[in-house]
């Protein structure tokens, strides 16, 4: 892997003032750049409906063991390990809660998260049995940690149940997007905290950036099933005040790659096939993806791509 490095700048909102922090690390990991908004920063939509589950072909290679110990053996890239770190952050723990994560898969998030439970629990929900199968057989459980089978539009569980609850690498399937964080804010309590964590596109801005989204979420869907649809920082905050909640904190994070192919960055392959694809098909739309995303130069089988991608950490907090 080329040179690269790590620096995260944060400037944070929340309930009570404005805070600001500043991190720069250099090492060997991507380079993070966070910002973070209020709820009203972007007005742009493209009235995107997203759903639960993992997608049509997607959620059967979820429903597949095989597939579901492929999964969990993978070890969690650089990119979502630092990104999980910040999510935990975010969920302000103090040790005792009662957490739902929702599409919870083998509990690879849940796993550090427990590292901060005392005397807590974690409740995981998934509709994919494969998962939470594999999950469970797990030769090293996790502490403070329970399993339900149930869909996230649909959740097993009364109401005002929960003091903290996530979704994190998944919203982006969900076919019921709103059906699903309306009901994480019926089961969360007064002042119960709902995290988001997702990758994000850039905000449409004209017929180009349009198009260049439709390819993205077009060649994303041949592996991820026919829901697949990448959400912006602005499309989650209004998902989330449309829904009741109060969106105090949002965090967009931008990690920086330069580098020989795509190792190491989630879901990177699909953006190069798409890349490439573009290349041949729609010149226009190609530079489109180069000033928007990452630029690439082709060598044999081989491609030196340099640019950046980004992930939302978003709170909301039931008012009630």
């Amino acid at each position: 892997m080329a040179d690269e490095k790590k620096h995260e700048h944060s400037h944070d909102h929340d309930d009570h003032g404005h805070g600001h922090s500043h991190e720069h690390v250099h090492d060997h990991g991507h380079e993070a750049h966070e910002h973070t908004h209020g709820p009203s920063d972007h007005e742009h939509d493209h009235g995107h409906s997203h759903d639960h589950g993992h997608g049509h072909d997607h959620k059967t290679r979820f429903h597949d063991p095989a597939h579901a110990a492929d999964f969990d053996r993978r070890a969690m890239s650089g990119i979502r390990s630092s990104l999980t770190d910040k999510l935990i952050e975010m969920l302000t723990l103090k040790g005792g809660e009662l957490v739902l994560d929702v599409a919870t898969g083998t509990g690879r998030v849940a796993r550090p998260l427990a590292k901060q439970m005392k005397d807590g629990k974690i409740v995981g929900v998934d509709q994919a049995l494969a998962m939470l199968d594999v999950g469970h057989q797990h030769q090293d459980p996790i502490p403070h940690y329970d399993q339900s089978a149930g869909e996230a539009d649909k959740l097993p569980f009364k109401a005002n149940t929960f003091d903290r609850a996530f979704v994190s690498f998944s919203l982006h399937h969900f076919s019921n997007a709103s059906g699903v964080v309306g009901e994480v804010l019926r089961v969360l309590k007064n002042s119960g905290r709902f995290v988001v964590l997702d990758p994000i596109i850039e905000e449409a801005k004209d017929a180009v950036d349009i198009a260049l989204e439709t390819k993205i979420n077009q060649v994303f869907r041949r592996t991820h099933g026919g829901d697949f649809r990448f959400h912006t920082a602005s499309s989650i905050q209004r998902l989330l005040t449309k829904a009741g909640y109060r969106v105090p904190r949002t965090n967009v994070l931008s990690y920086s790659f330069n580098q020989e192919g795509m190792d190491g960055i989630p879901t990177g392959l699909h953006w190069l096939e798409a890349a490439l694809e573009l290349e041949k098909e729609a010149p226009e739309i190609a530079e489109r993806m180069k000033k928007n995303y990452f630029t690439w130069h082709s060598h044999g089988d081989h491609a030196h791509v340099k640019g950046s991608f980004s992930y939302a950490l978003i709170t909301g907090v039931n008012p009630a």
